[in-house]
């Protein structure tokens, strides 16, 4: 693609002064220890690319370009740190300077031709010319199971692991989706057959409830459920100025699904799992180790998700965005038994948040009813209540701060006798209403059915399509794994003779029978 004509290199590493003519030639740079081989390539590579690989990735530290990449008696002056290069670009019968300075690492090319500036692009994208003894060991130790990072790693590969990286947050977000789906099929269900007074979803029942009270109506018998089915079809519409009535069968059914809700809140098993819960959070804040890590976990995964441009979103320096995120996931898998940690802590915890929600939705159901009262029941322990509900779910949702999670954990099963009194003055109320006509009552019960069946089916297509799109999505991020690492193992495979001999030539005097 390029060829090298000539380098000169001014207060970069530890060279002062030194101009290199190649001459298009195939080269190599030999001397004694601490003569400037190494700095002669990475002033090449700077030129380059902009970047010098041997002061950066794993062990590196606080090592930076810009302050370790001048000469010594010029660290505090990067603008005398300059690297130029003359290549000859073959496809385009041109040689074109290409000038850098620490200080600004931007090129400064001539002559900077749209066509120039494309093969240095390409140039700059795939900096796989240089490769450290570092890196070639890393390669020839690697293990069958991390062969593909080493590869990939190697020949600078990183929209291998930036795409697989992505895939595999896909993948983990829809399935993440589909807890609250799951919960939300499940409360609907249970509020549907409350109002259709069976005990379990079967076409039979549901038909048979549904006629029983069409025919109190003359309306004809329903034969068959269909996702298209209404159970109040041929029903007339009410007359708009009639005002809205509670109905009063489906109202105190409701009122009971309440009582039995926060029954679940307060009963022995959401006692048990917040003991348990609890346990296993004090034990994590007792480890100050694991404490820190299980915070630095949950920052880094909140830091990945919001890489989007070449700044971290944590400290707003500059990056290259492919190995910022890798950077980022390699810390993330380094605290791997803590995220393993937190995860079965999750899970223990999503039992409690589910019956939280549910809580939550049977009191909104009922304290409507309150407002239609005449005259109406102000129910604030309830509302108050309700909303404790959601704010307890989101704060076991988020888990950190532990110290606050723990708080709100352990007032997870009390509920205040105030919120039972004002849900018994309105099963009272409700109660001394007068009894609906036989007709009134079908109609009240076909109506609220109807909604019920509607809220269940639009729960059950909300599932169902996010249970397909998390089994595409991870799919899709299996595939591409599986294929990933098969083509760069037998990248691997097929240059491991060659490697081997190579290798053992170039060093033979110490590492002639050398095997990869």
């Amino acid at each position: 693609m390029i060829r090298v004509e000539s380098i000169t290199i001014k207060e970069f590493r530890g060279i002062r002064d030194l101009t290199l003519d190649f001459k298009e030639k195939t080269f190599a740079i030999c001397g004694p220890n601490g003569t400037g081989k190494s700095g002669v390539v990475d002033a090449l590579e700077f030129a380059l690319t902009g970047n010098v690989s041997r002061l950066s990735g794993e062990g590196r530290g606080e090592v930076n370009l810009k302050q370790h990449g001048p000469h010594v008696d010029r660290r505090n002056d990067p603008d005398k740190a300059r690297v130029t290069v003359r290549v000859t670009i073959p496809s385009l019968g041109k040689v074109v300077a290409i000038e850098r300075s620490l200080k600004n690492p931007v090129a400064q090319v001539t002559p900077a031709d749209p066509e120039v500036l494309e093969v240095l692009r390409q140039v700059e994208a795939h900096p796989e010319i240089v490769l450290s003894r570092r890196e070639l060991i890393r390669y020839v130790l690697a293990t069958p199971g991390k062969r593909s990072e080493e590869v990939q790693a190697l020949l600078h590969l990183d929209q291998v692991g930036q795409v697989r990286v992505g895939l595999q947050k896909i993948a983990n977000t829809c399935e993440k989706q589909l807890g609250p789906l799951v919960t939300s099929v499940e409360q609907t269900r249970e509020n549907l057959l409350r109002a259709l007074g069976i005990s379990e979803m079967r076409k039979e029942k549901v038909l048979a409830a549904s006629n029983a009270q069409r025919v109190s109506l003359g309306l004809p018998a329903l034969t068959d459920l269909l996702e298209t089915t209404s159970l109040k079809d041929g029903l007339a519409t009410p007359i708009p100025a009639q005002p809205q009535r509670i109905p009063k069968v489906q109202a105190l059914a409701n009122i009971r699904g309440t009582r039995e809700s926060l029954a679940e809140v307060s009963g022995n098993d959401s006692m048990k799992r917040v003991v348990e819960v609890t346990v296993d959070l004090n034990a994590l804040i007792g480890d100050p180790a694991i404490l820190s890590s299980l915070k630095r976990e949950s920052l880094f995964a909140t830091g990945l998700e919001l890489v989007e441009s070449g700044a971290c979103p944590l400290c707003d320096n500059l990056w290259d965005p492919g190995e910022l995120k890798k950077h980022i996931q390699a810390k993330i898998s380094h605290l791997k038994d803590v995220s393993e940690k937190r995860t079965a802590v999750e899970k223990k915890i999503a039992p409690l948040i589910a019956t939280l929600h549910k809580a939550q939705a049977a009191i909104n159901t009922v304290v409507g009813y309150a407002s239609l009262l005449t005259p109406s029941l102000a129910m604030n322990a309830a509302l108050d209540y309700g909303l404790h509900c959601r704010r307890a779910a989101e704060r076991l949702t988020a888990l950190l701060p532990l110290p606050e999670t723990i708080t709100v954990l352990t007032k997870v099963p009390l509920v205040p006798q105030n919120i039972l009194e004002d849900i018994k003055e309105l099963e009272q109320r409700i109660a001394g209403l007068p009894e609906p006509t036989q007709q009134d009552a079908a109609r009240d019960w076909l109506a609220v059915a109807q909604e019920r069946l509607e809220n269940w089916r639009d729960a059950m297509r909300k599932h169902k399509a996010a249970e397909e799109q998390t089994q595409k999505a991870r799919q899709i991020s299996d595939i591409y794994a599986a294929t990933s690492d098969k083509v760069l193992g037998k990248i691997y495979t097929d240059v491991e003779n060659d490697f081997s001999s190579l290798y053992g030539f170039i060093n033979r005097e110490g590492e002639g029978m050398f095997k990869a």
